[in-house]
């Protein structure tokens, strides 16, 4: 299974897409697609070299959803086999794209290189639902030795990968060429593949690149490493890009007090850089987990790409040249990852061009707590994330804080206080974690369906707990049972939060640190007691189990000029119940925003079998599409939407989910995604089976013991009826139709 990261922003946290970088919240995607055409034609030499591919008819996958020349776009070819190899990820320029059409109406976009100076990438051409990419020459990187089992071609643009796989139809296939033609799009994109830069399970490591003397081999497994040695990241940026740079002279910063009080001299640079605030700037030197709020990096980025940092400060180093990318960008994933002292960060090895000791589970330095007069700080109750695994958990804590908030900050009769920041660090092993507040009635946290409540840390470790009780674990935390759960969906009693809505979300993060600051007079309204759910799907590429941790402040405001709300219009929550078995379905409904509201942001809410949910303006112009149920995008628009007219038609939303009950990619019956009898939850009913999941796959049957209709031939014994329609209900088995945003009125 391909791996997919929260978009977590709504309401308050909408506002993250607007100060943070994509990779502070980072939320992949993969997507397979049916390949019309690949070519490879290396044998005649390095000048001849051509390469083809081609997809057509691939909507929604290959959808218009981000402008290439102002997004980080990149190619990889790898074959696969005894001869298998791989171009490397090859970083396309943003300079080369071009839009064709124009803004109010982009037919796609072009991207021509005729030298194909990156990796030999000469010509795309991209639009709506379709593909093709030319490339050759000198600079492509890689030829075949040999024939392959089958070939993959990954595009991916920001946080988005397409996947196409051939292996079927293959019309030639030896040393120097390979041709294929109609390959079915895969059931799945790959959970790894070697060469496109990002660390995956299984593997030791993944630089992106072809070298193989620089630590990491072509095939993502620890090499050979013939550069400088360092016994950590920092220890290697400090002598690189501080010393090495020219940033510990004398005149710079190599001495007290150092231009802008900082001196970088290597035995005091480290603690004069971690949350130090800057003389000249409202930021921190280095903010653990957060590049874009530490003056260190958007310094260093302002030099290299001055128009691409809105930040007004200057560019450094002051008066020569920016620091080459990869350098910038050592200092960004180092940051990142938590900026720690020792240790090696994943990725840096390459950019510093440096010898590193083995990758380790990094814990990030804890998000100190705010003065208890401006706000509150809730600590997730950490859990062990084993070597090489991923996980995604749910599980409750309980707080009450009525005495704690100071008067102004709260409503007359103590129910809410009033918030305006949220800020989320957490260890950088981390898909996400949504902290959200269940919305249930505090006296459930009894309900079985929690399980056993028991302490976690401090001296009474391990003993069973009141969850009402905040002193009932002394100086530990109160924390339900955890257990494997995704988004939080069927967690604890029914109508509870889940981390694929929005309503009571409170906070959260991608990775590292992330900080909300929506703006001046923006509020949103909490409770001063309840029941919050932890939804953390975290992950440990490392071969040494590590105990997760992450903390959230709560900051308190009395500045009320604009209250943000989340909203979920559920109208037509269950529209997809009753859909057959092995069918594929699309519904569109209306939704008729009240008019003045300002919506700051749209989401999506379905469960397991929707395969995509898409919202159309009142033009009829696509403004959402989400492809992940558990991890549904949070699109945030910036100046809000306004709904102004006077006539309901201006105001109307459409907003539509095709829903996938058991069809394969290539159109056949496919009982592992069927809704079936056989693995109802607990917290569903039992539906009724009219398919057949064994025997005659797809053919009809009636009821839960007519297995006898669904066997291969009469008599056979080998039929199982268990495909049922779609149902309603809570469970991830069951479906839901739901949009989600929030608001405020001017």
């Amino acid at each position: 299974m391909a791996r997919f990261v929260p978009g977590l922003a709504s309401g308050l946290l909408g506002f993250a897409l607007l100060l943070q970088p994509r990779d502070a919240l980072p939320h992949p995607v993969a997507l397979p697609i049916e390949g019309a055409k690949l070519m490879l034609k290396t044998q005649q030499g390095a000048s001849k070299q051509r390469v083809r591919f081609i997809a057509k008819d691939q909507s929604p996958a290959l959808a218009l959803g981000h402008d290439p020349a102002q997004s980080s776009t990149w190619l990889l070819l790898r074959g696969y086999g005894t001869n298998g190899g791989s171009t490397g990820k090859i970083e396309l320029d943003p300079s080369k794209w071009k839009t064709l059409g124009r803004d109010e109406n982009v037919r796609g976009y072009r991207y021509s290189d005729k030298a194909g100076t990156r990796g030999g990438v000469r010509k795309i051409i991209w639009k709506r639902g379709s593909i093709s990419i030319s490339a050759g020459g000198a600079n492509w990187p890689w030829s075949p030795q040999g024939p392959q089992d089958w070939m993959g071609v990954y595009f991916g643009i920001e946080d988005e990968t397409v996947c196409a796989d051939f292996g079927g139809e293959i019309k030639r296939n030896e040393a120097g060429v390979f041709r294929s033609k109609r390959a079915p799009a895969p059931a799945d994109c790959p959970e790894a593949v070697c060469g496109n830069g990002v660390v995956e399970l299984g593997e030791v490591c993944d630089d992106g690149n072809l070298v193989e003397d620089d630590g990491c081999t072509r095939e993502c497994v620890e090499g050979t490493c013939v550069a400088s040695t360092y016994n950590s990241t920092y220890e290697a940026i400090q002598d690189v890009v501080f010393d090495q740079g020219g940033c510990t002279n004398t005149l710079c910063h190599g001495a007290e007090p150092g231009q802008g009080q900082l001196n970088l001299d290597p035995n005091v640079a480290y603690q004069n850089l971690i949350e130090v605030p800057a003389t000249a700037t409202a930021h921190d030197r280095v903010v653990p987990g957060a590049p874009r709020d530490s003056e260190l990096w958007i310094r260093l980025a302002k030099a290299a790409d001055p128009n691409g940092i809105e930040d007004p400060v200057a560019g450094m180093p002051f008066g020569a040249p920016a620091l080459p990318d990869d350098l910038i960008e050592a200092v960004r994933l180092w940051i990142g990852a938590g900026a720690p002292e020792t240790g090696t960060v994943t990725g840096t090895e390459d950019k510093l061009s440096a010898c590193l000791p083995e990758v380790t589970p990094i814990s990030i330095t804890p998000l100190p707590p705010p003065d208890p007069n401006e706000g509150m700080q809730l600590v997730m109750p950490g859990y062990d994330l084993l070597a090489q695994t991923e996980v995604e958990t749910c599980f409750a804590t309980y707080y009450d804080i009525r005495d704690q908030v100071p008067a102004r900050f709260m409503d007359p009769n103590r129910e809410f206080f009033y918030m305006d920041n949220s800020i989320t660090r957490q260890d950088p092993h981390s898909h996400h974690m949504i902290l959200m507040h269940s919305g249930i009635d505090d006296q459930l946290a009894n309900d079985p369906s929690f399980g056993t409540w028991t302490c976690v840390g401090g001296s009474l470790d391990g003993q069973e707990c009141d969850p009402l009780d905040t002193a009932s674990c002394d100086d530990g935390s109160c924390r339900s049972q955890v257990g494997p759960n995704i988004a939080c969906i069927g967690f604890g009693p029914p109508g509870g939060a889940t981390g694929a809505s929005t309503v009571g979300r409170l906070g959260g993060s991608g990775n590292g640190q992330l900080s909300l600051i929506p703006g001046e007079g923006y509020f949103t309204r909490v409770r001063t007691t309840g029941i919050v759910y932890w939804n953390s799907h975290a992950f440990n590429t490392t071969s040494y189990d590590h105990f997760m941790a992450a903390r959230t402040n709560l900051i308190f405001t009395d500045d009320l000029q604009f209250e943000l709300v989340q909203f979920q219009y559920a109208n037509h929550i269950y529209d997809a119940a009753g859909q057959l078995p092995f069918t594929k379905a699309t519904y569109c409904r209306d939704y008729v925003v009240p008019q003045g509201r300002r919506m700051i942001s749209l989401s999506s809410h379905t469960h397991q079998r929707g395969e995509v949910f898409w919202i159309l303006d009142p033009a009829d112009e696509q403004i959402y599409i989400n492809y992940t149920y558990d991890d549904p995008l949070t699109k945030v628009f910036d100046p809000p939407l306004a709904f102004d007219s006077p006539s309901t038609a201006g105001r109307t939303l459409t907003y539509c989910a095709t829903y996938n009950n058991g069809v394969a990619p290539d159109g056949s019956p496919d009982p592992s995604s069927v809704r079936k009898r056989s693995v109802t939850p607990q917290n569903a009913a039992l539906c009724y089976p009219l398919g057949c999941t064994e025997g005659q796959i797809g053919a009809p049957c009636n009821g839960p013991t007519d297995h006898a209709s669904c066997d291969s031939s009469p008599g056979a014994g080998d039929g199982l009826c268990d495909a049922c329609t779609i149902t309603a209900g809570v469970s991830t088995e069951d479906e839901m139709f739901v949009l989600l945003g929030s608001y405020y009125y001017p």
